[in-house]
């Protein structure tokens, strides 16, 4: 799959990532993994960290290519962002359908559930005895169920909070660096538009919500991260427009209310497309 660049998003065309054949091939080996266990414990330990190292590779460069791809095609750029300062000219766009939030929504909708899903699938196939989604860890079926699963995860028995514990170290072998892709789209949405940072917001929380399995751990963490950096940029932008308004009135003669509402019906048409899921935030 890494020497074939069509898996991977190319110029102009965005490749979401598709697992499903490789995990299907990968089945074929299920049953002599759990052979393998059964004989030998110890032989599981190299295995895993190859599993993890192989599919670490892949899943960053598709991480990777899938969020430049969205920044150098992306139409949005910060004279979408409406000033309102002055008068409320008619070439101001009201619309957010460039936002750079939807470069995030599409990140976050692409990769959340191929982690979720790669990360149940570690569980079953590297032979993990830990609670899957629906709680249940029998061997029997090895196909994992995916983040669409109903139900919450059952809390791990004695016999598998070790196992648990292993699984957390493989994930995050498996996973680590993602992140900064994450990170990258969130600090450019922030750079070419404060604002974006409600919509981004609204759309981790929704999916911090909808995490249920203690096997997806690590996207659990991803999550709250991202979640975490966007309050503490959008803070910051907040920080520096009362200090900017605190400076501006010191300045300037009183005028009343008058020449400020049309600038105010605009900023509030705006805000209600914003704050859809993230009232919270605002």
């Amino acid at each position: 799959m890494l020497n074939d660049k069509d898996n991977f998003t190319q110029k102009g065309l965005l490749q979401r990532p598709d697992h499903a054949d490789m995990r299907y091939k990968c089945r074929t080996y299920a049953r002599l993994l759990q052979f393998i266990k059964s004989l030998d414990k110890s032989c599981m330990i190299p295995l895993r960290k190859a599993y993890c190292h192989s599919l670490n590779l892949l899943i960053r460069r598709e991480a990777r290519e899938y969020s430049n791809e969205l920044r150098n095609s992306s139409k949005a750029s910060k004279s979408s962002t409406p000033s309102f300062e002055g008068p409320a000219g008619a070439n101001q766009p009201a619309g957010i359908a460039d936002s750079p939030a939807e470069a995030y929504s599409k990140m976050i909708t692409a990769f959340i559930p191929l982690l979720v899903d790669e990360s149940l699938f570690l569980a079953h196939f590297m032979c993990f005895e830990v609670p899957t989604s629906d709680g249940s860890d029998s061997d029997e079926d090895s196909t994992p169920k995916t983040s669409g699963s109903s139900g919450s995860s059952a809390k791990p028995s004695n016999n598998s909070s070790a196992d648990l514990g292993v699984l957390n170290e493989c994930l995050q072998e498996m996973l680590d660096g993602i992140q900064e892709d994450f990170y990258a789209i969130v600090d450019w949405a922030f750079k070419l538009d404060p604002l974006s940072c409600i919509p981004m917001h609204g759309i981790t929380d929704r999916y911090i919500a909808g995490q249920k399995t203690e096997v997806a751990g690590y996207v659990s963490v991803l999550l709250d991260d991202l979640e975490s950096r966007i309050t503490i940029l959008f803070s910051r932008f907040v920080d520096d427009a009362c200090f900017q308004v605190e400076k501006y009135e010191r300045n300037v003669k009183q005028v009343g209310v008058v020449p400020y509402i049309p600038r105010f019906s605009q900023l509030a048409a705006r805000m209600e497309q914003y704050i859809t899921g993230s009232r919270d935030l605002v």
